[in-house]
């Protein structure tokens, strides 16, 4: 999927792992991921990216209200570039100046 943008949470408690993930289509939606506990599935679709956020957030509440920790978080980008014009110099730390 072309512009795929995926951002991924891991989270745990004991021997149990929830991990969500949002990503955002070339169309502009949402979708949030969510895998576990355990062999439970949920896919959440969404309008746009503002509204798979903030159910993103309300899910990670619950978690952690629930006493999941978060073990690892992951922001995955691919895609095509998004640069139009080509930077004027190798090193990007340097205003060219």
């Amino acid at each position: 999927m072309t512009g795929l943008v995926e951002t991924i949470w891991l989270f745990v408690r004991g021997e149990e792992s929830v991990r969500v993930i949002r990503a955002a289509t070339p169309e502009g939606r949402a979708r949030l991921l969510v895998y576990g506990p355990g062999n439970t599935q949920v896919t959440h679709e969404f309008q746009d990216a503002i509204t798979c956020t903030h159910r993103e957030s309300e899910l990670e509440r619950e978690l952690v209200n629930d006493g999941f920790t978060l073990e690892q978080f992951t922001d995955r980008r691919s895609g095509l570039e998004r640069r139009v014009a080509p930077r004027g110099t190798t090193d990007r730390r340097r205003d060219g100046n």
